[in-house]
């Protein structure tokens, strides 16, 4: 499975009393990678609105699997997968870099609308060719 990587250290304003990283803030380290694989193909916010369309997160999961602890080197590492509708689907993993360890795994999905929210179910012009692109390299 073909991954984009990006790393971060796990910040003291990022976990709790004992040490741990706080929940919430691994899904702002999935959206550190999501935007890594985005600006790859183009497809960063600021240019899906200008091809006319923006992309909501409608679901997210997370697993966690051990913790991560203050000053942890961490990857973070998204996939795209295949989409079968006009959608977006990462799967993310976070893993300690000292050992290798899985930290979390999750998941996130994007639906595509136009700017006035209409959903739509067909690709089409430069969005078509940017997402075409991006499935490419996750599934040549």
């Amino acid at each position: 499975m073909r991954w984009v990587e990006t790393t971060t250290t796990v910040r003291f304003n990022e976990v709790d009393q004992w040490g741990i990283a706080w929940h919430g803030h691994y899904f702002a380290w999935f959206e550190l990678a999501r935007m890594k694989v985005l600006e790859k193909f183009s497809l960063l916010p600021e240019e899906f609105t200008a091809l006319g369309f923006i992309a909501p997160v409608v679901s997210a999961h997370c697993e966690f699997k051990k913790n991560a602890l203050t000053n942890d080197l961490i990857t973070i590492r998204a996939h795209v997968l295949k989409p079968q509708t006009a959608s977006l689907t990462f799967r993310f993993e976070i893993l300690r870099q000292t050992d290798e360890a899985l930290l979390a795994r999750g998941e996130t999905v994007q639906v595509l609308q136009r700017l006035d929210g209409t959903m739509i179910y067909k690709l089409s012009g430069m969005l078509k060719t940017r997402m075409e692109s991006m499935v490419r390299y996750f599934w040549p």
